[in-house]
């Protein structure tokens, strides 16, 4: 299994194992590239494809599984392929470090004290 890892901070548990990533993860992080690629919003998003913003705000942090039809529509509006939204690349790395940062701050600020 091969792991990649960000900026080694702390090796071990920094370490990013593609293969550990959810479809909704993927996903997830082929919408920030997406996003980051053509300055868009999750309202931009949302709006191209006839979904609410809070809808879209969740499909992109991971948190809502997608239809089939959604899949098809993103990549017909967007003229790209679903292996495209899917494909996790070397340079996605920092963005699938900065996204887990984010949501194991957030776990950590959820939990009872």
């Amino acid at each position: 299994m091969s792991r990649l890892k960000d900026d080694g901070a702390d090796q071990v548990s920094n370490a990013i194992d593609l293969t550990s990533l959810s479809f909704q993860e993927r996903l997830a992080i082929g919408l920030m590239r997406l996003k980051a690629q053509r300055r868009l919003t999750n309202k931009d998003l949302a709006d191209q494809l006839g979904v609410s913003e809070a809808y879209m705000s969740q499909v992109t942090r991971g948190m809502r599984d997608v239809k089939l039809s959604t899949l098809d529509k993103m990549q017909r509006e967007w003229n790209v392929t679903i292996e495209d939204l899917f494909r996790i690349s070397e340079n996605d790395l920092a963005r699938i470090a900065a996204w887990r940062a984010r949501r194991r701050k957030k776990k950590t600020t959820d939990e009872p004290r």
